[in-house]
C-alpha cells in the first residue's frame, strides 16, 4: 500500500505533461475558431461580389438617369452569372412630397426619379454547410423626371 501512496506522490509532483494536455485541450477550439474565421470569409467574398454586381448597375443607371431600367438589370445580372439561385428585381419610381408613385417608364415633369435594385442569393457555408440568404441593395436618385 505504502508503494502506491509513494507512486501516486510521485505524479502528483510530475509536471512534465502538463504542456501536452493544455495542447490537447486548445487544439480543438483554436481549430474550430479558425474555420469559423474562414467560412465567414467566404461569406463575406459571396456578399462583395453581390455588392460589386449592383455598384456596376448603380453606375448604369446613373450614366443613363434611370431611364433604361431594363438594360441596368441585365447589367447586373452580367455579373452575377456564375451565381445560381438569383433573385433580382429593378424598377424605377417617380417621388415628390406626398410620397412614392409607380412609373416604370415615365414621370410626371418636376418628380424626383428614384432607380433601386435588390439582389437576394440563398447561400450554404462551405464548413459549417450553415444556409444563409445574402442581400444587396441600393436606391439612387437619378434626377428630375422631366
Amino acid at each position: 500500500m505504502r508503494a502506491v501512496a509513494r507512486l501516486i506522490a510521485r505524479f502528483r509532483r510530475d509536471r512534465g505533461g502538463n504542456a501536452a494536455v493544455e495542447f490537447a485541450i486548445l487544439v480543438p477550439i483554436l481549430l474550430l475558431l479558425v474555420a469559423g474565421t474562414v467560412d465567414l470569409g467566404f461569406g463575406f467574398q459571396r456578399k462583395l461580389e453581390l455588392q460589386s454586381a449592383l455598384n456596376t448597375g448603380l453606375q448604369h443607371a446613373m450614366q443613363t438617369q434611370g431611364k433604361n431600367i431594363p438594360t441596368t438589370g441585365a447589367v447586373i445580372s452580367h455579373g452575377l452569372t456564375r451565381f445560381d439561385d438569383i433573385t433580382l428585381e429593378v424598377s424605377a419610381f417617380c417621388g415628390c412630397a406626398s410620397g412614392a408613385e409607380g412609373c416604370q417608364t415615365t414621370c410626371r415633369p418636376g418628380l424626383d426619379r428614384y432607380a433601386t435594385a435588390s439582389v437576394l442569393m440563398p447561400y450554404k457555408t462551405p464548413i459549417f454547410e450553415v444556409d444563409m440568404e445574402l442581400s444587396a441593395t441600393f436606391e439612387l436618385y437619378v434626377g428630375k423626371a422631366q
